[in-house]
């Protein structure tokens, strides 16, 4: 190979054209320019210095996110989290009151209740339920009702052989219950704590 240089700066090979193919033969004052390897040799650029494909810069980066498109559409209306709030939701029981752990292993938690018959046991179907307590009677070891007609509680005892007490006297008959009655059942004492009572009850808000 005899690798010469043109006017215009082309390099071609001299011992295959005549004159330079890039310029159409128009090329003059050619020059040959051995081109040397590392060893001191000759060789044919072509063979080493492979053609390298041009870089696609990457596209920069915006922070203009105002105009980016996340496919939403910004013209739904805005719906008040308030409305409607009993559309396509289970509406539960109104709480009228709760029972709250003052010793045992539930101690400082509270447990809501409804209007009607509310079943006390560790069983996972009961009412109130106090999981794991083995003192405890799975299913209904006592019932606390709330009558909304007269607006008051009423402890009875459930379908269990076990005994449970209010302000410490056996339940063997169904008891009215006051606001801070204490009922043990097994090892758990639990406070009455009405939520509906002479001043507040749900049949009123709704007239």
């Amino acid at each position: 190979m005899n690798l010469t240089k043109c006017s215009n700066g082309h390099f071609y090979d001299s011992d295959t054209y005549a004159s330079c193919p890039h310029c159409g033969g128009g090329g003059t004052e050619n020059v040959t320019i051995p081109f040397s390897s590392p060893a001191g040799g000759t060789q044919d650029i072509g063979a080493t210095m492979p053609l390298t494909p041009p870089v696609t810069p990457d596209p920069p980066i915006t922070n203009d996110y105002d105009n980016l498109d996340f496919g939403l559409d910004d013209d739904a209306k805005t719906i008040s989290i308030y409305q409607n709030a009993k559309v396509d939701t289970v509406v539960m029981a109104p709480t009228v009151g709760w029972l709250v752990c003052t010793k045992g292993k539930f101690y400082g938690q509270d447990f809501r209740l409804k209007s009607g018959r509310n079943f006390i046991g560790r069983g996972a179907g009961m009412d109130v339920m106090l999981a794991g307590e083995n003192t405890v009677s799975r299913e209904r070891h006592a019932t606390i009702i709330h009558e909304p007609r007269q607006n008051i509680f009423i402890a009875q005892p459930g379908e269990s052989r076990e005994l449970f007490y209010v302000n410490g006297n056996v339940v063997l008959s169904p008891v009215q219950l006051k606001k801070n009655d204490i009922l043990q059942i097994g090892e758990v004492c639990l406070m009455l704590i009405p939520c509906c009572d002479d001043v507040f009850n749900w049949d009123k808000e709704e007239d």
